[in-house]
């Protein structure tokens, strides 16, 4: 068996595991985030798992691995930050989703009761007059960026009302937040730029906690954290990752799940009438499939806090590991024809909101701003098209459409 070491740190070096493979996988190339797939099969078939020299990690792309991992916290921690080089733990402290047990479980039983499907199925009448307002208001005879309009919108607003962001405050706030999560791929961290974009939001949102403490607890998010510091089971300094994980999960991922269905809905990967604009439809069905053919968030990493062995090579204790979302749910392993769009699959056990303790505590909101916000759209807009290229969002990890330009059909 090789052990890390042998493996080595270069591709190179004879003992990795991948050391005469032609493929190079780097996440973080643009190469990458334009189109993984055809890289993830070969991965997935010749490659499980893969040491990524640039990085000095490895990845693991088959599904019952990621699973696997993503279950078992104890041996792969996200305490380390779950990206690579220095955007790793860029949230700071309070990020949920770089914390393990016991202090991850008292943090999310903070946020808990505002993500739980009792509270997200009363969002339901807000988020249809949210998407009924942006989409009455777009303009039924010039062309148009959905993106912009209404895509990037929708979960934006939906999660700063949650939070409880002043509407004055919402444009501000917007544009901050996208600027500080601006991830071109190629780059290997955060721009100076972003730590300070990151510093006037963390203040902002310290203010509006702070004017919530000592019993001004009000009804959203903001009012749970105060109380939640006043009470002791919070530190005020946890208010930055905890408020600022949300923000990034409103901004892109959802976001950018709302654009591949627009997208897949005006080059006519799927039509109006398979998506449905009933009273039920889209079905929860087809969010899944939408979510589980091109997972909004591609990987996040781990680290490990012992030596395992994987496919025969022996990981020291320290190793960082990539966990591929969106190549485990094209496994063939695991889902037939994985590479098409079936709308009615089962399609509920995809990992693309993680699994385990860190199963995305948003996941419910997600996917019901997904279902109304279409159902609405349908409803609402004329057949339209696409009009030019769409943009990706400028992230190595979120890999969506920022800008959806269409024009309406004749």
């Amino acid at each position: 068996m090789q052990s890390h070491a042998e493996a080595g740190s270069s591709r190179s070096n004879s003992n990795s595991p991948n050391a005469n493979s032609p493929l190079i996988y780097d996440p973080v190339s643009p190469e990458a985030h334009l189109d993984p797939y055809p890289i993830y099969q070969q991965l997935r078939d010749h490659h499980p798992l893969y040491y990524i020299a640039e990085h000095d990690a490895w990845a693991l792309s088959r599904y019952t691995d990621v699973q696997e991992g993503l279950r078992d916290w104890e041996t792969f921690s996200s305490s380390e930050g779950v990206e690579l080089g220095t955007y790793a733990k860029f949230f700071g402290p309070g990020s949920i989703q770089e914390l393990d047990p016991p202090r991850h479980d008292v943090l999310r039983k903070v946020l808990a009761p505002r993500f739980l499907n009792k509270a997200v199925k009363s969002y339901e009448p807000m988020v249809e007059a949210t998407a009924a307002e942006l989409l009455e208001d777009l303009p039924h005879h010039a062309d148009l960026d959905l993106g912009l309009a209404f895509t990037q919108r929708l979960p934006i607003m939906t999660i700063f009302r949650i939070l409880g962001i002043p509407e004055a405050d919402i444009a501000w706030t917007t544009d901050t937040g996208l600027e500080m999560l601006n991830r071109p791929p190629g780059e290997s961290g955060p721009s100076p730029q972003a730590y300070e974009l990151r510093a006037e939001l963390v203040s902002f949102l310290e203010d509006q906690v702070d004017q919530r403490r000592g019993g001004n607890y009000t009804d959203d998010v903001f009012g749970d954290l105060a109380r939640a510091i006043d009470d002791g089971s919070m530190e005020h300094e946890e208010i930055q990752g905890l408020t600022l994980l949300l923000i990034a999960a409103g901004m892109e991922t959802t976001t950018s799940l709302l654009g591949t269905m627009v997208h897949s809905l005006a080059t006519g990967a799927v039509t109006r009438e398979e998506l449905g604009g009933g009273v039920d439809l889209p079905t929860a069905a087809a969010v899944d499939e939408f979510v589980r053919f091109d997972a909004p968030a591609q990987w996040l990493a781990r680290v490990t806090t012992k030596p395992v062995s994987l496919h025969g090579v022996q990981l020291e204790t320290g190793s960082r590991v990539l966990m591929i979302f969106a190549s485990a749910n094209r496994d063939p392993r695991e889902f037939d024809r994985p590479d098409e769009l079936i709308l009615d699959r089962d399609g509920s056990r995809n990992l693309a909101f993680g699994e385990g303790i860190h199963f995305c505590i948003g996941m419910p909101l997600a996917k019901l701003e997904a279902r109304v916000g279409m159902r609405q759209l349908l409803r609402t807009l004329p057949a339209f098209e696409m009009n030019g290229e769409p943009t990706r969002y400028p992230s190595h990890v979120i890999r969506g459409y920022q800008n959806v330009p269409i024009r309406w059909a004749s």
